[in-house]
């Protein structure tokens, strides 16, 4: 399968070109002057120029919505809907938690991430859920936890757990979305129908904040 994969919603851009005897893949880390968002496009031109790609070949194209940074979800939305909708693609769908979990490769870790406002999302292999502060404690008691800084540093002198930083561990996260989007492809019936871009949807669960002047 021709897949390009991305992701703006983590700790970092993450890109993945695959072909049948081609795999290239990126991680960009955002510096105090361009958000990690901003070097998508550039980034896959240049991949598609190295690699000999044509975008015009891609069968499909995959994508994570979330939960993240709101900014960087939406910026990863957009693209993959005008470039879904320029090409004709269908839009395989990942979402932060389950890439969290396949690229730690313990089937039965859990995944936190901080949602901000003493919030966190949660995720055990079935719905992502918005937790209170308060209630994370009985939820990651005695797991191996998969999260990220914030949570690291809000619980894991507090709470009897393996919390595992996936910001420090250097997971091949490109290539694990790359694998993922395969399997829904295979899994699936009919997966150009199922994951046609007109179902492209962001996984916000957290509104995000509004601001006014003033604040």
């Amino acid at each position: 399968m021709r897949l390009l994969c991305f992701d703006t919603s983590l700790d970092k851009t993450y890109i993945a070109l695959k072909s049948a005897d081609k795999f290239l893949q990126r991680e960009i880390k955002s510096d105090n002057t361009n958000y990690h968002s901003a070097y998508l496009i550039p980034e896959i031109k240049k991949m598609t120029e190295e690699s000999g790609i044509s975008l015009n070949t891609l069968e499909a194209l995959a994508v994570n919505c979330g939960p993240g940074s709101f900014t960087g979800i939406r910026a990863a939305l957009s693209v993959a809907k005008v470039m879904a909708l320029e090409l004709n693609l269908p839009v395989i769908t990942l979402n932060s938690c389950e890439i969290l979990k396949a690229a730690s490769g313990c089937t039965d870790a859990v995944v936190a991430l901080d949602a901000r406002r003493l919030m966190y999302y949660f995720y055990d292999g079935g719905q992502i859920e918005l937790v209170l502060k308060e209630n994370m404690k009985s939820k990651m008691k005695n797991k191996t936890v998969i999260c990220d800084s914030g949570v690291a540093r809000d619980f894991s002198e507090k709470i009897d757990a393996r919390f595992v930083n996936y910001e420090v561990q250097n997971y091949p996260l490109a290539k694990v979305m790359c694998s993922l989007a395969i399997s829904k492809a295979h899994e699936s019936d009919n997966f150009k129908e199922e994951f046609s871009h007109e179902k492209l949807k962001a996984k916000y669960i957290q509104t995000p904040p509004v601001f006014t002047k003033g604040n």
